[in-house]
């Protein structure tokens, strides 16, 4: 029985493997495109704000005249000051300013009569690029000259300026460099457990739809073998591809670290061999879940089109719960390390923060996913041995 199951799995790894197109849309394309593309863009997103951070600010300001102090306050920071005319709002829409800075014709009555004396920033929050950037270098330099006047106006008048600050907050961040770090990093659980299904996709769909569109399963079922046998052999070459398209994911993202620029922004990642083993052992698990998964969704479809429609829609069980953890951080309890792809993605997510991996959070995580895998397989194979569901197309 055993030689039987080697043999055919054997034989699918083989033919897949002669499809070159497929091993590079499987495997390329989700274990190395992703980690390149995600530190080309880093690296262009950071050396583009870093870029703007360090550049002479730039500031377009309407109505220099109303203001000539606060106008040399920014001058004296290094700021360049351009006379604006025209609609600020309008300007910002139509993106010929990133941030522009009104002062009223009122203002210099408000600020001899010392009250507040209004001024109006104009920027777009939502602006994509280092817009924001300007916007809040204004708002900063803006903030510093009034709390300057603020205290030049107390002191005049005798009055201690610490008067004004009732409570003193210390601030302590116990955020370090590794849960920074996490932060950016928040796609990784996705990547991962996106890779290994995209790894064991094709295969599932061509040892089943495939197979059926071909008319080469009935041919196929007269060998002298067992119908679980056969199945569990195809499975067996599915879950491999999975496991492989893991591996090169893994592989491609710990070869792609160094060249993130995390020193820069003050974070750190810890991809060493523990926390690889960690990702490894809980990550493998998923694949006989994946693979189980996508043959019986296969099973039912009458062709490779039609399956690979249904099963691309199974990418948006991984999606779910790494794109919850993002907005709705959860405390990590031991139903949750049991659940599959959620307990890898709170795990995966505990790596990138530094914290430490319970070794019962580590054998819930195998358990749940191998036990899930186990019983989704079992309902593949009782599908396999029904005649109506083979022969459907």
């Amino acid at each position: 029985m055993s030689n039987q199951i080697f043999t055919v799995a054997k034989k699918e790894i083989k033919d897949n493997l002669r499809d070159r197109k497929t091993v590079m849309s499987s495997i390329f394309m989700g274990a190395v495109f992703m980690p390149v593309l995600f530190v080309v863009l880093m690296n262009f997103i950071t050396n583009m704000q870093k870029d703007k951070a360090e550049a002479q600010l730039k500031v377009s300001v309407q109505g220099t005249a109303n203001a000539t102090s606060l106008v040399k306050f920014f001058k004296s920071k290094g700021a360049e000051i351009k006379e604006f005319n025209g609609d600020a709002r309008q300007a910002i829409i139509d993106k010929d300013e990133e941030a522009v800075l009104v002062i009223p014709d009122t203002f210099a009555e408000q600020f001899e009569k010392g009250v507040p004396a209004k001024v109006e920033l104009y920027y777009d929050k939502t602006a994509k690029g280092a817009t924001n950037v300007t916007q809040s270098r204004i708002t900063a330099l803006l903030a510093e000259y009034s709390s300057n006047i603020g205290m030049t106006r107390l002191q005049l008048r005798g009055v201690s300026p610490m008067l004004l600050r009732a409570v003193m907050v210390e601030d302590h961040d116990v955020s370090t460099a590794q849960s920074k770090g996490a932060m950016v990093m928040t796609f990784l659980p996705y990547v991962l457990i996106i890779g290994l299904f995209l790894g064991s996709m094709y295969l599932a769909i061509d040892t089943m739809a495939g197979e059926k569109e071909r008319n080469s399963l009935e041919p196929l079922l007269l060998n002298p073998i067992k119908r679980s046998n056969l199945l569990i052999g195809k499975l067996i070459a599915t879950i491999t591809f999975g496991i492989i398209t893991m591996f090169a994911t893994i592989a491609a993202f710990k070869v792609a670290m160094p060249f993130m620029p995390l020193a820069d922004l003050g974070m750190t990642v810890d991809f060493g061999l523990k926390n690889v083993s960690i990702l490894v052992l809980v990550l493998a698990p998923l694949t006989v879940m994946a693979a189980s998964l996508q043959t019986i969704v296969a099973t039912y479809s009458k062709s490779f089109k039609e399956a690979q429609t249904y099963v691309n829609l199974l990418m948006f069980i991984p999606m779910i719960p790494s794109m919850a953890l993002i907005f709705m951080p959860v405390k990590e309890k031991l139903w949750m390390m049991a659940t599959p792809v959620l307990s890898q993605n709170l795990i995966i997510n505990q790596i990138m923060r530094g914290e430490t991996v319970s070794t019962i959070s580590i054998i819930a995580a195998i358990v749940g996913s191998l036990f899930v895998g186990l019983v989704l397989a079992l309902i593949a194979i009782k599908l396999y041995k029904r005649e109506s569901l083979l022969f459907s197309g």
